[in-house]
C-alpha cells in the first residue's frame, strides 16, 4: 500500500519530507530522522537524541563561574567586627523590660481573688427565708416574702455561681502564670549574662577574629562552589544518561506502523477499506448525482418538441395518387 510503504522504509526519508513542510515544521531537522528513531529505539536519553545541544547548551547554562550577578554576590560577602554590635542598647532595655514584667508578685493578687464574693450565704438565707415563709400566718407577708426568696435565688444562679465559677478558673491561670514565670525570669537573666559576655568577647578580641575572616570566608565560598560543581554534573550525567528516554516516541511509531499496515490496511482489511473507502465516496457523490439527474431530466422533452418542429418543416407535403391505389375487384 501507498501509505504502508513509507512507515517501513528503513530511511524514513518520505516522512521526513513531510515533517519538514510548511504544514509540521517548515524547517529541516537538525539530525535525520532515521539516527533519531534509532536512539530511540536504544532508549537514549531526549537531549542527546533530538540534538537539543545545538538550540539549548547545558554546557554554558550551568556554568556558574559565568554568571555575572553570582560573581558579584560572591565578592560582596564580608564580614566587619568594628561596627558589629550583638548587645544593643534597645536589646538590653528590652530585657530588663521583660524581666521588670516576670518580676510581679502573682501570690499576692491570687489571695486578694481568691476571697469570697458575698460576706453572706446567700443561698443559704433564702432557704432560712423561705423557712419563715411557710411558718407565717399572715398570707400576704407570706407572699412579699415568697417574691424575695425568688429573686434571691434568681440572683444567686444569674450572678453569683458565674462570678464564683471565674473567680476559679481564673485563680487556676494566675497558679499556672506563676509556674511558667519562673523559669522565663531565669532564661532572661542568663540571656542578658550571655549576650555582655559575647559583646566583650567580640570587643576585645575583634582584632583576631578580623585576621580569621578571609580564611572563612574563602572556605565558605569554595564549599559553595564545590555544591554548584556537583549540582552541574549532576545535571549534565541525568540530562545525558539518565532522565527523559525517548524510547515512547519509538512505541508510537511502531504501533502507528502495527495499527495501519497490519490491522487496518492488511490483507482482508485492505479490502473492507477499500469498499469502506467506496461507500464513502457513494454517499459523498449521491446528491450531486441526484441534483443532475433532476436537472437533465428537463431537457429530454424540451429537444424532443425541437425535434418534432424541425421535421414538420422540412418534409413536404404527400398527395394522394388515385390512380396507384388499390381497388377492390368487382
Amino acid at each position: 500500500m501507498l501509505i504502508c510503504r513509507p512507515l517501513h522504509d528503513s530511511n524514513y526519508s518520505t516522512i521526513q519530507a513531510i515533517l519538514e513542510t510548511r504544514m509540521f515544521l517548515g524547517k529541516r531537522l537538525s539530525i535525520p530522522l532515521k539516527d533519531l528513531l534509532e536512539k530511540c529505539r536504544e532508549n537514549e536519553p531526549a537531549y542527546p537524541a533530538f540534538g537539543l545541544g545545538n538550540t539549548m547548551k547545558l554546557e554554558q547554562l550551568t556554568a556558574y563561574w559565568t554568571w555575572s550577578g553570582f560573581t558579584r554576590i560572591i565578592l560582596k560577602i564580608k564580614v566587619q567586627l568594628k561596627t558589629l554590635r550583638i548587645f544593643t542598647p534597645y536589646l538590653q532595655q528590652q530585657l530588663h523590660n521583660l524581666l521588670y514584667a516576670c518580676g510581679l508578685n502573682l501570690t499576692e493578687h491570687r489571695v486578694a481573688v481568691q476571697e469570697r464574693i458575698l460576706n453572706k450565704d446567700l443561698e443559704a438565707l433564702s432557704d432560712q427565708l423561705d423557712k419563715v415563709t411557710e411558718q407565717m400566718s399572715d398570707r400576704l407577708t407570706a407572699r412579699s416574702l415568697e417574691t424575695i426568696v425568688i429573686n434571691m435565688q434568681d440572683l444567686n444562679q444569674r450572678r453569683v455561681k458565674p462570678l464564683m465559677r471565674f473567680q476559679d478558673e481564673l485563680l487556676y491561670k494566675l497558679a499556672a502564670l506563676e509556674l511558667q514565670v519562673k523559669p522565663l525570669q531565669q532564661l532572661i537573666n542568663d540571656s542578658l549574662a550571655n549576650l555582655k559576655t559575647i559583646q566583650y568577647y567580640i570587643d576585645s578580641q575583634g582584632d583576631k577574629i578580623a585576621q580569621l575572616v578571609p580564611v572563612k570566608t574563602k572556605f565558605y565560598t569554595d564549599r559553595l562552589a564545590n555544591y554548584l560543581d556537583q549540582w552541574r554534573f549532576h545535571v549534565l550525567s541525568e540530562m545525558g544518561n539518565g532522565v527523559a528516554k525517548c524510547r515512547p516516541l519509538w512505541d508510537v511509531m511502531e504501533g502507528i506502523k502495527l495499527l495501519l499496515c497490519s490491522h487496518f490496511l492488511g490483507n482482508l482489511s485492505g479490502f473492507w477499506f477499500a469498499t469502506f473507502l467506496c461507500i464513502v465516496i457513494m454517499i459523498a457523490s449521491t446528491p450531486t448525482a441526484h441534483v443532475l439527474s433532476l436537472v437533465y431530466k428537463k431537457f429530454p422533452s424540451v429537444v424532443k418538441n425541437a425535434n418534432l418542429v424541425t421535421t414538420r418543416t422540412e418534409d413536404p407535403p404527400t398527395e394522394t395518387n388515385e390512380q396507384e391505389n388499390w381497388n377492390t375487384p368487382e
